[in-house]
């Protein structure tokens, strides 16, 4: 019988630590993800002030590439949880950041540098918006 409840508190005790392990693991890799974000509006930053529209859409692909994190469930993981819009808002944060960044290239494509930046601009407002609403700063 000892055994047996011994074996019982053992299990609950790795899934409970297991499950801790893995909400550390998601926001770990929401961190990261929120890292190469701002590595991204660095690069577009860098691109378009040297007119290397490469460099541009190297960073909106490694934009573009974390977005499905903000958009997925686990962005919860790093939200308030007093904040009963935080999470829509960083879907549709997600969904303005797409957008921009795919007009971005548009206008990149088209020649028109002014145009791309101004998408640069309204990235870096969707980026300071969400940080302002859901960071409390």
């Amino acid at each position: 019988m000892k055994k047996l409840v011994s074996a019982l508190a053992l299990v609950s005790i790795l899934a409970v630590s297991s499950q801790a392990a893995k909400q550390v693991d998601t926001r770990l890799e929401l961190m990261k993800d929120m890292r190469t974000m701002m590595d991204a509006m660095e690069q577009i930053q860098r691109g378009g002030l040297y007119s290397s529209t490469d460099d541009m859409k190297v960073g909106v692909k490694k934009l573009q590439g974390t977005l499905k994190s903000l958009e997925s469930e686990n962005v919860k993981a790093i939200l308030p949880k007093d904040q009963v819009y935080a999470y829509k808002f960083a879907q549709k944060t997600a969904q303005m950041l797409r957008m921009y960044s795919d007009d971005m290239v548009t206008s990149i494509d088209a020649g028109k540098m002014d145009n791309a930046l101004d998408d640069y601009t309204q990235l870096l407002k969707q980026c300071t918006s969400c940080h302002i609403r859901i960071r409390n700063w």
